[in-house]
């Protein structure tokens, strides 16, 4: 049996994968390129194994067995759970959202919401209006100055349509595959942040803007409304990681978040016009992609 092995490194904690399936070990590593620790000798707090026997690929931690599946497909996820709920969802010194996240102009825009709101594909959109990525599903902020930081994790969303303009597709590499829902296979696709997208560790952003969408397939157009603090606040909180770990459920914490932010609720139907919205919020820029192009994108039933 040949393994392979690679290291990366989250919040400054390095893990490391071993894998006897060298499609999956490849993917891995591409997946996570922007995270990928430099061999500069940091031995890793956790170490996760994925090995193939006659039939499963099964997921440990330090030895300890986590998860076993019959298909490669939802590996990649798997692991990066385990790696999330071992590494560092119970760092302190961190708050952790369910949020997307973007910057322009040093200023940084959050995206929280459940799954299914829209936010996944909104980030992608927005890239298009000259946005930096900063992360999709797990936004950090930094506990000691309220200010978010780089978590470059794949953007992951349903369907294989082009959802870029040409130039943003030189800072992102597009994955597609299918996965099985019951008796149908569906279409996802991983956009990755290229070389030229990744961010330096020690970037951090201040939050000026807190938006929190939502996808309705029964609206025709987009807008937004003005949120208090007191519902952000607390719209926050039902949308933390990490919240549980602190004694009064993050209230303070989000509370300070979003005295420094505007914070709106964003109600989607088309979206080139919700991008719009945002991108009125934060200064006008012109698109990079035609309108019909982001509209496409957005014809679907469940949006991440």
């Amino acid at each position: 049996m040949s393994l392979s092995t690679a290291r990366f490194e989250v919040l400054s904690f390095p893990f490391e994968l071993t894998t006897d399936d060298k499609k999956f070990f490849d993917e891995f590593l591409e997946l996570n390129s922007a995270l990928t620790l430099p061999g500069n000798g940091k031995l890793p707090q956790v170490q996760y194994s994925v090995i193939k026997n006659t039939k499963y690929f099964c997921i440990r931690e330090n030895g300890k067995f986590r998860n076993r599946w019959a298909h490669r497909w939802p590996l990649y996820l798997s692991v990066m759970m385990c790696v999330r709920d071992s590494l560092y969802l119970h760092l302190k010194e961190y708050l952790f959202l369910h949020s997307g996240a973007l910057a322009k102009n040093n200023k940084a825009v959050l995206l929280p919401g459940p799954s299914e709101s829209g936010k996944s594909t909104l980030t992608l959109g927005l890239l298009n209006y000259g946005y930096q990525y900063l992360t999709d599903e797990v936004v950090v902020i930094d506990l000691s100055d309220l200010r978010v930081l780089p978590f470059q994790r794949p953007v992951y969303i349903y369907g294989w349509q082009s959802v870029v303009s040409a130039e943003v597709e030189k800072y992102f590499k597009f994955y597609r595959f299918k996965e099985r829902y019951g008796n149908t296979m569906q279409p996802w696709q991983y956009a990755v942040p290229q070389q030229e997208a990744i961010l330096p560790k020690d970037t951090s952003f201040e939050v000026a803007w807190i938006v929190f969408p939502s996808y309705n397939e029964t609206q025709k157009d987009s807008y937004l409304k003005p949120m208090s603090r007191a519902e952000a606040a607390f719209n926050l909180m039902q949308n933390g990681w990490n919240t549980q770990y602190f004694t009064d459920f993050g209230l303070k914490l989000c509370s300070e978040l979003v005295k420094k932010a505007d914070c709106y609720e964003l109600v989607m139907g088309d979206l080139k016009e919700a991008c719009e919205l945002i991108e009125g919020l934060t200064g006008k820029t012109s698109a990079l992609v035609e309108s019909e192009a982001l509209n496409n994108i957005w014809k679907r039933k469940v949006l991440l």
